[in-house]
């Protein structure tokens, strides 16, 4: 999983010492991510976040002050992002205002609120080892896991759930625009690691194109799951 060390040296040559740090930093934020993201915190040692950024060992805790406070450091990069990946309280409050002048219709502005998170989660490759280790943290909580509720998840969802609100028939219960709600959410998680999906379907790689395939097919669902009538 090692990157290219050799451009890393090159690059690093001329630069003040601040310059390095800054690059060296950055650097064990990124392999940190990736190493987190696949063998969860409890998994990644010192030692091994160290040989995989190719630095000295004592650097993760210079910059840092330890494995904690790296992986703390990771989260709040994912949690600066939390509006690139899902839509933020003040654009779903301006979708709700359109549904309710009438100008969008509710299940528009459902299908509306999937696309985006869906291309939030899977059209920027950069993101992807980002929503593993959220994942990763839904199903295992860290200790930081309450930093990560509170200033990601809590937030999101709170979003989400004012648009689920507004769309659905008056008398939805909490309880059920949750139960919606976390259900869209785990549908597009799912494809975050796609291996089994695209191999079942005999796909080589995860194109735009096909992202687009995919989306469009579960926003038609998502509409569908939302916005039908009760039975």
């Amino acid at each position: 999983m090692k990157t290219n060390a050799t451009c890393t040296v090159c690059k690093s040559k001329g630069m003040t010492n601040k310059a390095r740090g800054e690059e060296t930093r950055r650097r064990l934020i990124e392999v940190g991510l990736q190493l987190f993201a696949m063998n969860g915190f409890n998994g990644v040692s010192m030692r091994n976040l160290a040989s995989e950024a190719e630095v000295n060992l004592a650097t993760v805790g210079y910059h840092f002050g330890g494995k904690q406070g790296l992986y703390e450091a990771i989260l709040n990069e994912i949690i600066a992002c939390r509006d690139e990946v899902m839509p933020g309280m003040d654009v779903v409050m301006e979708k709700v205002s359109e549904y309710e002048s009438g100008t969008l219709s509710g299940e528009e502005a459902v299908a509306w609120f999937f696309r985006s998170f869906m291309s939030g989660m899977l059209s920027n490759p950069a993101s992807i080892w980002g929503i593993m280790l959220i994942n990763r943290e839904l199903a295992a909580p860290s200790e930081a896991y309450s930093m990560l509720d509170e200033k990601f998840f809590s937030p999101s969802i709170d979003a989400m759930n004012m648009l689920l609100k507004a769309v659905m028939p008056d008398g939805t219960t909490f309880t059920e625009i949750m139960i919606v709600g976390t259900a869209l959410i785990g549908i597009a998680l799912k494809f975050v690691n796609h291996k089994a999906f695209s191999d079942r379907v005999g796909w080589d790689e995860m194109t735009p194109e096909r992202i687009d395939i995919i989306t469009e097919t579960l926003c038609k669902r998502a509409v569908a799951f939302v916005c039908c009538n009760e039975a």
